[in-house]
């Protein structure tokens, strides 16, 4: 009976977090659309990124995220389109998001843009209350409030960010769902609401020699009645190809030195193809459950020649 508990306590503060967070992603940098829409567009050929991230491994019910993003060449210099496919599951909870992404571009000179971006997303939402964690034993009945069967319902959102680069930095600010919606499952009790978040990214870029670059990159994820937690990331690319680096995550509870310490490598193969790999050490008290957080990132640029583009922005942190 004890387990069964335990199960239910993690299950349950699986899905509180979720209720507090968007989509995470400790490789932010490299796949900045994902959670700001205003970014579509901002490369001159088709990026496809494929990410599959497993959090707090060994943990019961733990968050898994995969995630599909297509971000097409900037149209007459002004117009982006991108789309995005998210599928993530926390305990018995799971949703498909499909977005479609709409942005435009205004040229400053010196190889300046200020982009704004607006999202469309339609989420299938699924609890799967036959679940075999949420079957009682020893002859202790089921809780007769919780419903039967699986459980879906269809959510329909809209997200906006607004985006700014300059050869050496930028900076952005999102809101991925503008509206709040009820996940009631049609049965008159809400089993939670949504929450309203707000993304601000900034980066830099800081050239040593014509072999080494360092990059700084920090996220800052607000979400109402809730502590805001920051990413602050540090690495060096080397030749062009080889990344690493280092990012400290806050959060946690009273007394954690912050949520995680992740560490981050990529590795460009080709001209358009790079993968990326994290790891993530858990510092908070999840530490005792959970031997930390994986994600594996692949980015293939479709048309991206080193002879035919000049990056503005490298998105290869």
């Amino acid at each position: 009976m004890r387990k069964i508990t335990l199960i239910f306590q993690l299950l349950a503060l699986c899905f509180g977090l979720s209720a507090q967070q968007e989509l995470m992603s400790t490789q932010f940098m490299f796949n900045k659309m994902s959670i700001n829409p205003a970014f579509a567009g901002q490369e001159k050929y088709t990026g496809f990124t494929v990410m599959v991230r497993d959090q707090w491994n060994g943990l019961p019910g733990a968050p898994k995220t995969q995630m599909l993003t297509v971000n097409l060449p900037r149209i007459q210099d002004r117009v982006g389109i991108g789309f995005t496919l998210k599928n993530q599951s926390i305990g018995i909870f799971r949703q498909t998001t499909f977005g479609g992404i709409y942005s435009y571009k205004f040229l400053l000179g010196d190889g300046a843009l200020l982009s704004m971006g607006v999202e469309f997303n339609a989420r299938n939402f699924v609890a799967d209350f036959t679940d075999p964690a949420l079957v009682a034993t020893q002859g202790i009945p089921n809780d007769p409030s919780i419903p039967q069967g699986k459980q879906s319902i269809n959510i329909f959102n809209v997200g906006y960010g607004v985006y700014f680069n300059a050869r050496n930095f930028y900076v952005g600010a999102s809101v991925p769902r503008l509206i709040k919606s009820d996940l009631d499952f049609d049965t008159n009790n809400s089993v939670s609401e949504e929450v309203r978040h707000i993304f601000l990214m900034a980066g830099s870029a800081f050239p040593v020699n014509r072999e080494l670059d360092i990059h700084t990159q920090t996220l800052l994820k607000f979400s109402e009645n809730t502590p805001f937690d920051v990413d602050l990331s540090v690495s060096a690319t080397l030749d062009k190809k080889y990344t690493g680096g280092l990012t400290y995550r806050t959060g946690g509870g009273r007394g954690d030195i912050g949520e995680s310490l992740d560490l981050l490598f990529g590795f460009k193969i080709n001209d358009q193809l790079m993968v990326g790999f994290s790891n993530d050490f858990t510092t908070s008290k999840l530490r005792s459950f959970t031997n930390g957080s994986i994600e594996i990132l692949l980015q293939y640029d479709l048309g991206k020649k080193k002879d035919r583009i000049v990056v503005v922005n490298p998105r290869y942190f």
